[in-house]
């Protein structure tokens, strides 16, 4: 899968802490696509922030999301 089709966002739980998931759909999706994956009552926001390249991220199918594991591994300052 292309790393420009796969967007970041970032999720907030009921205690306040984050998790990054990855949406491997449009951009105008893939946060309402976490929110369907995610418990009622989390948030979740788009990040402007790209992907780097990864076992994990290419292994993502066209639609897919997913929590990040490792996702300081997974960020470009860019």
């Amino acid at each position: 899968m292309d790393t420009g089709s796969i967007h970041l966002v970032r999720v907030t739980t009921d205690d306040r802490s984050h998790q990054l998931w990855a949406a491997a759909t449009p951009r105008a999706e893939a946060v309402d696509r976490v929110l369907d994956a995610i418990p009622q009552g989390w948030a979740a926001c788009l990040l402007e922030r790209r992907l780097q390249s990864g076992e994990e991220i290419a292994a993502m199918s066209a639609g897919e999301v997913r929590q990040l594991a490792n996702p300081q591994g997974a960020l470009s300052k860019n």
